[in-house]
C-alpha cells in the first residue's frame, strides 16, 4: 500500500479535501439561515447606486427647505423639495433622455437640450424623455431637524 504524499505545507490531499468539504457544508448551512427573498425585497425597496449610501442633511443648513414648496440643491445633482407636513421629494437633476442636467423654475423641471419637461415629482409631462427623473427615498427626523436621502 502506497503512503499518502504530503506537500510542503504539511497537509495531505485527503486533509485538503476534508477541510474543503467541511467548509462547503458549513457555508451551505449558514446560507440556509438567510432569507434571500427578504434581502432582495429590501434591495428593491431602497435602491442605491453602486458605492453610495444614505446621506443625512441638517435642515438648518438649507433654510430654503423650511417652508412648503421650498427647494434646495443638496448635492451637485440632487434637489430636495419640501412637500409640506414633513414630507420631502429628492430628485436627480439628470434628464433621462440625453443625460443633460435639467433646470428647475420652482414649478417644473426643463431640459435645456431637447425641451423635455417634468413636474415637481419628476414625472415626464413633455417629451422627448419617456422616463421620469430618478427619485430617492427621503426620511424626515423631526427631533434632529434633518432629512436622510437614500442616494
Amino acid at each position: 500500500m502506497e503512503k499518502e504524499k504530503t506537500h510542503e505545507c504539511g497537509s495531505s490531499r485527503r486533509d485538503f479535501l476534508k477541510k474543503s468539504l467541511t467548509g462547503m457544508v458549513l457555508g451551505a448551512a449558514a446560507l440556509s439561515c438567510v432569507n434571500v427573498e427578504k434581502l432582495l425585497a429590501a434591495a428593491e425597496t431602497y435602491p442605491m447606486a453602486e458605492g453610495s449610501a444614505p446621506k443625512t442633511f441638517n435642515l438648518s443648513d438649507f433654510p430654503e427647505l423650511g417652508n412648503k414648496g421650498g427647494y434646495a440643491m443638496v448635492t451637485s445633482k440632487v434637489i430636495v423639495i419640501n412637500k409640506g407636513g414633513g414630507k420631502y421629494t429628492a430628485l436627480d437633476m439628470t434628464c433621462t433622455h440625453k443625460k443633460q442636467q435639467v433646470e428647475f423654475d420652482g414649478s417644473k423641471f426643463i431640459c435645456p437640450g431637447h425641451g423635455s419637461e417634468f413636474d415637481k415629482s419628476g414625472k415626464v409631462t413633455e417629451g422627448p424623455a419617456t422616463k421620469n427623473l430618478k427619485s430617492y427615498k427621503v426620511t424626515y427626523n423631526k427631533e434632529e431637524n434633518s432629512i436622510t436621502v437614500n442616494m
